[in-house]
């Protein structure tokens, strides 16, 4: 199960895959005509990082400095880059604003497709600065996308963190186990509940000396907080669970990097005619004894930042390129992605810092039952505002040399006169979740905010969050590299006040 994850490019196998993504699915979302959609979640050692799409992004400096004036003292750009600095290991940079001692390998992509060189010089044509890394001072233009990549491997968090460590005797794993709730001694946390086997019929507790840590992502963490008794009392009360302390926003201020994938068809040959049944086997080998060709590297081979309009404060749309397309198969628990033969390549749109909020609610008190997620992704104007802008964008790109020249067509994207109607139907039916759930504990000063900035939970003794759940806001990019700072500094934060 491990050895096929190893492989980058086996995201399109894993994603909706039971045995490796918990495959939750949302409810209905009235913001764009009911839409219902997978939200995947690793479920493996090392969590989502074993299937995601191993794009390594810090954000930009300004995203941290916003945490700070959201009152979170010491989360702004200068405090947290040492924590950057110090789990990367960017061999490929010169810039001594990275770190080379981390256990974290980054590289850039070993094998690269002609036509993100394409997307690269059209992107510079309409005004985007070529940057050899987007994660240096500026955060602003198109660079070839970093990864979470180890000699042709991915590198997922279990890999850098835990695997090198597995003998040291104060480190136990254990597999097959799900954690029910927290245990508490009035407001203490003393240790967690858990259900082992596969039936999971069996329940244990285990008891901690100093406090429990939940790390455990967007979704699950503030499911195990409400099913602790750490919540809003009328929803506890309805699902049956006695509330501990009282905190209503948890699984409040659901935030994702909501966008659009568009898909091109191209005159020349895509990756899609890299892995076809009859070339699979060639590249696997090519991968096994090379550790390089089109399965090495991270699923967007480019990604670029810009802003919706000259007067933004800050870049606000991410651009990403995919050598390939898929059909998307997320409408549908268990579903996965598909590879057909035809030459497609792929523009991901996305905004950045969306104003639109979710939410996250119990259906019971059964820890087995997965929490509700109401995605609500264009609830507000601003964000379709700034996907018409990227709509824009995307156009202007897909119409300029080089990379126009092999655009047959981009398949079922609005033309620009199509008028402002098709395209907020577009806008409506197209939206998609790109799996960078956030804000859930949200972390603050004010007393609604689920933790502090030093991570505890309000309320609570003994008890911190440490993932994407506490950020107060999103970060421009995806979250990977943000999440593992976060459990950096957590280290560093809990060590001290524990």
């Amino acid at each position: 199960r491990i050895g096929l994850t190893k492989i980058p490019s086996s995201l399109l196998l894993t994603i909706g895959n039971s045995r490796y993504d918990w495959c939750y699915q949302s409810e209905p979302d009235p913001t764009r005509n009911g839409t219902v959609e997978l939200w995947p979640r690793g479920r493996m050692l090392g969590g989502s990082s074993g299937i995601n799409g191993m794009v390594f992004i810090r954000g930009a400096p300004s995203d941290y400095d916003a945490w700070a004036e959201l009152g979170n003292a010491n989360w702004d750009w200068q405090s947290v880059l040492p924590f950057f600095q110090r789990l990367e290991n960017a061999g490929h940079s010169s810039d001594d604003l990275r770190g080379f001692q981390g256990p974290l390998d980054i590289s850039l992509p070993r094998w690269r497709h002609p036509l993100t060189n394409d997307f690269i010089d059209s992107a510079v044509a309409n005004g985007f600065q070529y940057r050899e890394s987007l994660n240096g001072a500026n955060h602003e233009g198109v660079s070839w996308a970093e990864a979470n990549i180890r000699n042709g491997k991915r590198l997922s968090a279990y890999d850098a963190y835990i695997a090198p460590h597995l003998k040291r005797p104060n480190l136990q794993i254990q597999e097959a186990a799900l954690v029910t709730r927290v245990i508490f001694e009035g407001k203490r946390a003393v240790g967690v509940a858990i259900r082992e086997g596969k039936k999971g019929s069996k329940e244990t507790q285990l008891h901690a000396r100093k406090g429990v840590i939940l790390c455990a992502g967007a979704i699950n963490s503030p499911h195990l907080l409400l099913l602790s008794g750490i919540g809003a009392q009328e929803e506890l009360a309805g699902a049956g669970i006695t509330q501990i302390i009282e905190s209503p926003d948890v699984g409040q201020n659901l935030m994702e990097h909501s966008g659009l994938r568009v898909q091109a068809e191209m005159s020349v040959p895509t990756l899609n005619s890299h892995i076809t049944p009859l070339q699979i086997p060639t590249q696997i080998f090519r991968w096994l004894f090379f550790k390089n060709g089109p399965i090495s590297g991270p699923a967007a081979q480019a990604l670029a930042f810009c802003r919706s309009n000259p007067t933004a404060s800050e870049t606000d749309l991410q651009v990403l390129f995919f050598a390939y397309g898929s059909r998307y198969g997320s409408k549908v628990h268990g579903t996965r992605n598909d590879v057909p033969p035809r030459n497609l390549a792929t523009f991901l749109l996305t905004i950045c810092h969306p104003a639109s909020r979710g939410y996250l609610s119990l259906r019971d008190g059964n820890p087995t039952t997965p929490i509700a997620i109401h995605p609500q992704m264009l609830s507000s104007e601003e964000d379709i505002e700034k996907l018409l802008k990227g709509m824009s964008i995307i156009r202007r790109i897909a119409e300029t040399r080089p990379i126009s020249n092999k655009i047959v067509s981009l398949l079922n994207f609005p033309k620009a006169d199509a008028g402002q109607d098709t395209d907020l139907n577009y806008i409506r039916n197209g939206t998609h979740p790109f799996y960078h759930p956030a804000g859930t504990c949200r972390m603050g000063s004010d007393e609604k905010a689920v933790v502090t900035p030093d991570l505890k939970v309000r309320g609570a003794e003994s008890l911190w969050v440490a993932d994407a759940s506490i950020m107060p806001r999103l970060v421009a990019g995806n979250i990977h590299a943000t999440t593992l700072m976060i459990g950096e500094k957590a280290s560093d934060l809990i060590g001290k006040n524990s």
